[in-house]
């Protein structure tokens, strides 16, 4: 009995660790050659934690955000949004731990909204969403499409007014 609960603990704690690299693993893939800055955990109800990148230029260009988000599974959403001279760029929406979505059919169809939050133009203070309208989506699809709306506006607009916590210590 104790052999059986201490195979399943072990397990367990490799399981949280292998989930806790590929999220670090698509924040550092992300932010790769910047000088970064975290928030606090959690950054806010919504949000568990924002990176902000500074590039060599010592300006902030980057900006990673993630939250658990409940599908099939819950799963992480990670959302990148890049600051560039002529606006912002929601560049990539990923879950780095889709494969807790064991059924085949119900992972094709989270990965299926990702598809659409790829290298897309946005006003973060505009009153629509970076994404708009997934067409057959369901009610995950509805409720993931949401939250990553969310994430990229909000970093957004802490890359536009870069309060204190967003800059390097120094």
């Amino acid at each position: 009995m104790l052999f059986r609960v201490i195979i399943i603990g072990l397990l367990f704690v490799g399981i949280t660790g292998a989930h806790a690299d590929k999220l670090q693993n698509a924040i550092d893939a992300a932010l790769a050659g910047m000088e970064v800055v975290e928030s606090d955990d959690p950054y806010s109800r919504t949000i568990e934690r924002m990176y902000i990148g500074w590039d060599k230029n010592n300006e902030a260009k980057v900006g990673v955000v993630y939250r658990k988000i409940e599908s099939f599974k819950t799963i992480t959403g990670v959302v990148v949004v890049h600051k560039t001279d002529e606006g912002f760029i929601l560049h990539e929406a990923l879950f780095p731990d889709i494969a807790k979505i064991k059924k085949v059919k119900d992972r094709k169809q989270v990965i299926s909204v990702l598809k659409q939050f790829k290298n897309i133009p946005f006003d973060p203070h505009a009153e629509k969403s970076a994404v708009d309208g997934l067409s057959g989506a369901t009610r995950y699809g509805i409720k993931t499409s949401g939250y990553l709306n969310y994430m990229a506006r909000r970093v957004a607009i802490e890359l536009e007014t870069m309060p204190d916590w967003t800059h390097p210590k120094k």
